[in-house]
């Protein structure tokens, strides 16, 4: 039998609206939200729980992380095994989770059997959307190998095995493609241009033909998924609208006419300029090698210059991290680092409807309304007035709920 769970008096954070809405009574059954009210629902065999002048929330997403990339330099991978890089990840989803977000969407690395250990309730985790391995071309943002390196690596060895696969031409991105869709990916991670972490592309290289861009997108529509891109100029940027790519991740280099495109044509940014932020703050206790940390100044710049056109434009913005195991405390302070730019408000809908959206959960996830997954918060304060509130979650998430299920409950409530 399950528990059922009145919440009552708390003021409900509709992230659709600029502002609190009005106090009310929340039903949860089966792991779902069964009833949201503003009178008195009455259900005898539900255990209540007075959240008078608290906040109720839902479960904040983070549509960028890679649960398996936890070592201060990726390349460091190449040395831990794939059991290690599991079971470190267990703590880093774990941590997430009692931070607020009860989903994440892993975009290189994560796998059908981090998902679907989640999924039977054998680790403590986010709700998992995966895209097994990133998809590179050779040379490119996925290839760590190093310059005097022949393989790539042998897939039943190292962590860094679980981050991506190179493929060539249109046979091969084909064949990568449909291999991570029969392993159970929910979309498709590509690489397109080059990136802070990998050690010999040019952070300015432009990563794969139109025509292997192509087949990678017709192969993940027909499969009925979807392609993300990693891509910071705007070259890269462009040339993944043009060719199909949903959501485009990083887009620090983003130019004005560029982000009208992608607005036009329903593209999706998931921008993560805090992992930049907290490399510039670590400095070399960031792992980053000198010539990783001068690109990571460039991007770092650039992103937050590029939310505001991004806004301007009215193109969707998710919410994204992409941090590493050393640098997971930063989670929620990207939050503020995002708000500062776009506001409170927008931010708020960035890490709930809009990557909702992206993940094809609407309605299911990032809302508190009737046949939704009962995921939610319950907060002291009002994160529209104060993005604090869910920054410092130890002190300021009151209690979390995952599918119908307390993950954190302090004993006042």
């Amino acid at each position: 039998m399950s528990t059922k769970y009145l919440i009552s008096g708390g003021r409900l954070l509709n992230p659709h609206q600029d502002s609190l809405g009005p106090v009310v009574d929340i039903l949860v059954a089966d792991g779902l939200i069964q009833e949201v009210s503003e009178s008195r629902i009455r259900c005898p065999d539900a255990e209540k729980i007075d959240a008078t002048g608290l906040t109720v929330m839902p479960g904040l997403i983070d549509a960028h992380v890679h649960i398996f990339m936890n070592e201060m330099n990726i390349a460091a991978l190449a040395g831990v095994p794939q059991t290690y890089a599991a079971a470190k990840s267990t703590k880093v989803i774990r941590e997430m989770l009692h931070r607020g977000f009860t989903t994440v969407r892993d975009v290189a690395g994560g796998d059908y059997g981090m998902r679907d250990a989640e999924q039977a309730g054998y680790i403590e985790s986010p709700r998992l959307f995966v895209g097994g391995k990133a998809i590179s071309q050779t040379g490119g943002h996925g290839d760590f190998r190093g310059r005097a390196e022949a393989d790539f690596g042998c897939a039943c060895c190292t962590g860094l095995a679980l981050f991506s696969t190179l493929a060539d031409g249109v046979p091969e991105v084909i064949k990568a493609t449909r291999e991570q869709l029969r392993q159970g990916a929910d979309h498709i991670k590509i690489m397109l241009s080059g990136g802070v972490a990998s050690p010999n592309d040019p952070l300015d290289s432009i990563q794969y033909r139109n025509d292997e861009m192509q087949a990678c997108v017709e192969e993940a529509e027909r499969w009925g998924s979807y392609v993300c891109a990693h891509a910071y100029s705007d070259v890269a940027i462009r040339r993944a609208v043009v060719n199909g790519i949903r959501t485009i991740e990083h887009g620090n280099f983003v130019s004005a006419e560029t982000a009208a495109m992608m607005a036009e044509r329903g593209t999706f940014v998931v921008p993560t300029p805090i992992v930049h932020e907290a490399n510039h703050r670590l400095g070399a206790a960031s792992g980053k090698s000198p010539s990783s940390m001068e690109k990571n100044e460039r991007v770092r710049v650039a992103g937050i210059n590029a939310l505001s056109v991004y806004k301007a434009a009215g193109v969707q913005i998710g919410f994204g991290t992409d941090l590493s195991m050393h640098t997971q405390s930063f989670q929620t302070e990207a939050l503020r680092l995002t708000a500062s730019v776009l506001g409170n408000a927008d931010v708020i809908r960035s890490a709930t409807v809009v990557n909702a959206k992206i993940l094809r959960q609407e309605k299911k996830l990032g809302e508190i309304v009737p046949g939704a997954h009962a995921d939610l918060l319950i907060v002291d304060g009002d994160p529209y007035a104060d993005i604090s509130v869910l920054v410092e979650a130890d002190s300021k998430i009151i209690a979390g709920m995952k599918a119908g299920a307390f993950f954190k409950r302090q004993s006042s409530l």
